[in-house]
């Protein structure tokens, strides 16, 4: 199979690539129904388990019988299919810190450019990854190493505590949230009932078409989108999210919001497919008093495990 070699990457350091990924690995053919992977969060957390496919921008892993994952790929810094995503070479790490999105096969070939999606619903499904130089390439799951999803956040693994500290200050910070991205990290925590103010500004291209333009409030033309982060409402409208809990609405409405749970925040652009948007928001983020926090279920990334996908 053919492959896109990156740019940044010469012949040698692809070639340590691959035989890093298979000499101390020790990888052997084996069934894709028994493929582990560890998923590596945004926030820190990884998630380890048996991979048990892609479908509607979830992934989903067994971590038991009982336990199924579904993780929003928003939330993915990286896939790691031949590893516990720890003691990550430089070589890799240089090149995933960027906005691109880096794809490492077994064979030691890499691409940069972005991860599409995925067709088929099993265990192994074809990935679709269109490389920086706008070829399309389609690989089964089972023969990539890693899938980095851009923006590398360098960060450990968190560590589990009873309850997220509640903020004692208010904390600010101003924030670009670019319309091709998914989700971009405020970088303040939160507390579960904390008051939130955003004030935002600026508008955004969601297509070619000139007409099919946004503010923070949404679509100028009233579009609404099925599959974006808050779905049925209007395109382009500026969304937020705690750590992995439910989107929710924020637009142009300057009244402080009540934070549903406690964790990271992040904010987004409320579109189905960010490929082709153009611009940005600029949003500052005032997290003000304190809140009681209750312990958050860092164990359910992206709601019940037990409720199988369709």
């Amino acid at each position: 199979m053919s492959s896109t070699i990156l740019g940044g990457f010469t012949t040698a350091r692809r070639i340590a690539i691959g035989a890093a990924l298979a000499a101390s690995l020790g990888l052997t053919a084996y069934a894709a129904a028994d493929q582990q992977v560890t998923a590596l969060l945004r926030n820190g957390d990884r998630v380890t388990g048996r991979f048990d496919g892609l479908n509607q921008n979830l992934l989903f892993i067994d971590v038991s019988d009982t336990d199924e994952r579904k993780i929003p790929m928003g939330d993915v810094a990286l896939i790691d299919a031949v590893g516990g995503a720890q003691g990550l070479p430089e070589t890799e790490l240089s090149q995933a810190r960027g906005d691109d999105h880096l794809l490492l096969m077994r064979g030691g070939g890499a691409s940069k450019g972005r991860f599409v999606g995925a067709e088929g619903t099993d265990r192994d499904p074809t990935i679709v990854f269109r490389t920086s130089s706008g070829e399309e390439r389609r690989v089964r799951f089972s023969e990539i190493g890693r899938l980095y999803l851009g923006r590398y956040p360098g960060a450990g693994p968190a560590v589990d505590t009873p309850s997220t500290p509640a903020a004692t200050a208010p904390q600010t910070g101003a924030i670009t949230v670019n319309a091709n991205q998914r989700w971009v990290s405020t970088g303040i925590t939160v507390a579960q009932n904390q008051q939130v103010q955003f004030a935002s500004s600026g508008e955004v291209q969601l297509s070619p078409d000139n007409a099919d333009a946004a503010t923070t409030a949404g679509s100028k033309i009233g579009r609404r989108v099925s599959n974006g982060p808050l779905p049925g409402e209007l395109a382009g409208a500026l969304v937020g999210r705690v750590g992995n809990g439910r989107t929710f609405g924020i637009g142009n409405q300057t009244g402080p919001l009540t934070m549903p749970n406690a964790g990271l925040l992040y904010l987004a652009v409320n579109d189905d497919n960010v490929d082709d948007n153009r611009g940005a928001f600029n949003v500052t983020v005032t997290a003000i008093g304190t809140a009681q926090t209750t312990p958050a279920d860092r164990s359910r990334p992206g709601g019940d495990p037990r409720r199988r996908r369709p």
